[in-house]
């Protein structure tokens, strides 16, 4: 027998209703209630509230919508006001009851201006804190990587730099500029857009970007991110690479005993900085002397460090024929004869010019390459280059597919860094509770199983160069 249709009359009073027990036991917002303190908010921002005036909003429940926004990926404070009433478990995870009035958007965007970025890096300490509690950070073998964001600002509209300070912005770019140092990479001439002036142009692959970088450090084990540091789009990888490191050594009190990047990162400066801080190096670098006919390549000169040449694959040495002054970058040049290199039977692939022969350029430095390429066996480089691509590569794509990482919701470098930080934080919390909450994900189970066993695990190493 078919049923008739319901007739709904609204009703004063809801007796029996209560938004505990419509949200069920395995909601993941439970486990967050849980396991995650919001309150230390309250504590954080006191001194930036007055004692007068109208009561505002809990700084934990303000704390929780942001959360929301990101963990829920919601385009904008806006959406996320307008959806809140609407949403039975977003209303118990705020504490509010159905009938209570919600906060309106310029609330959150209000507090989030007048907080700064201070409570939000606390909250990720916060994070961070639990899963090196909880044994999800090892330490020992970290990633270092960056991926590009793209500025809430149009491409269309950008304007060389000067002009912006001149419409009464001086001012402000210049106490920004004193701030962060790393925007004195500028050069002139820089295009800028009125309504991000922090962000910069960025070119890879052919594809053009303006925005930001998130700069990361992603723990080996089990893919906690420990370190998050923001910068314009232009900046280069390596420029951050020590002021990353130190970052991840700060939170976790614990200094890595291998650091794994890809070749954006392969500069001597970095190989300096991990062979003074005792840090074994699987960061490949570029052979930047290759030849021009790309066939014997300086990888095949071999250096005689005691008569100070290079030896060709034909057994003739390369003098060093500038000894006044480096030739560039604190580097020298080696050359063969000319009359000599014509009559090599390697003449055709080896030499390039037609008036000298064949010149290799060595930097002062080139021993700390050569401790960075003997620092692990060749084996152990390719795993770890392997794990890197889906540790710290598949974090970002982690935070792009679930939490609009790729775009950003603010304008301006605080706000980016906001924005970087909750991110970073609710990529831990997801790890954090599924090894706390006794979840049922592959992930979950896979932590609990194999932690013990993988601090036990000792990559093979081996000796360090003498310097």
């Amino acid at each position: 027998m078919m049923g008739k249709p319901n007739k709904v009359e609204p009703k004063l009073f809801y007796h029996g209703l209560s938004l505990e027990r419509r949200i069920p036991q395995d909601h993941p917002l439970r486990k967050v209630k849980k396991f995650i303190d919001f309150t230390f908010a309250r504590a954080d921002v006191e001194n930036l509230y007055g004692k007068n005036g109208n009561e505002s909003i809990d700084p934990a429940v303000i704390l929780k919508l942001i959360f929301l926004l990101f963990y829920e990926n919601i385009k904008s404070e806006r959406a996320l006001a307008s959806q809140l009433p609407l949403r039975l478990d977003w209303l118990w995870f705020c504490d509010y009851d159905i009938d209570d009035t919600t906060p309106n958007h310029s609330v959150i965007s209000k507090a989030r201006r007048r907080w700064g970025v201070d409570v939000f890096a606390r909250f990720f300490e916060q994070i961070l804190g639990q899963c090196i509690e909880a044994g999800l950070v090892d330490g020992r073998t970290i990633h270092i990587d960056s991926s590009t964001i793209a500025a809430n600002a149009s491409k269309e509209k950008l304007r060389p730099k000067f002009e912006l300070l001149g419409k009464q912005l001086y001012q402000q770019l210049d106490d920004q500029i004193n701030e962060r140092p790393e925007l004195n990479a500028d050069k002139p001439g820089t295009n800028v857009t009125e309504v991000d002036p922090d962000a910069r142009l960025f070119t890879k692959s052919g594809k053009t970007t303006l925005g930001y970088k998130d700069h990361r450090v992603i723990d080996d084990s089990n893919g906690v991110i420990t370190a998050t540091i923001t910068t314009p789009a232009n900046i280069h990888d390596d420029k951050v690479f020590s002021k990353v490191v130190e970052e991840h050594i700060e939170k976790t009190g614990i200094k890595p005993g291998q650091a794994v990047a890809d070749k954006g990162y392969g500069f001597i400066a970095n190989y300096i900085y991990l062979h003074d801080k005792n840090i074994f190096s699987c960061i490949p670098h570029k052979d930047f002397d290759v030849n021009k006919r790309g066939e014997i390549n300086r990888s095949e000169f071999t250096y005689d460090r005691h008569n100070d040449c290079y030896v060709c694959p034909s057994g003739q040495q390369l003098h060093r024929y500038d000894h006044n002054k480096p030739y560039q970058n604190n580097s020298y040049r080696y050359r063969a004869k000319y009359d000599v290199c014509r009559q090599c039977r390697f003449f055709d692939k080896c030499v390039s010019s037609k008036t000298n022969g064949r010149q290799v350029v060595r930097n002062i430095d080139d021993k700390y390459i050569e401790w960075a390429d003997r620092c692990l066996s060749r084996h152990e480089r390719r795993r770890l280059l392997g794990r890197r691509k889906y540790k710290a590569e598949g974090s970002f794509a982690d935070a792009a597919n679930n939490h609009g990482y790729k775009r950003a919701r603010w304008r301006g470098m605080a706000k980016m860094q906001i924005q970087n930080l909750m991110i970073a934080a609710i990529q831990n919390i997801r790890k954090l509770l599924g090894y706390l909450g006794g979840g049922s994900s592959v992930e979950a189970l896979c932590i609990k199983l194999y932690s013990p066993i993988l601090a036990l695990y000792q990559p093979e190493f081996v000796y360090e160069l003498a310097i």
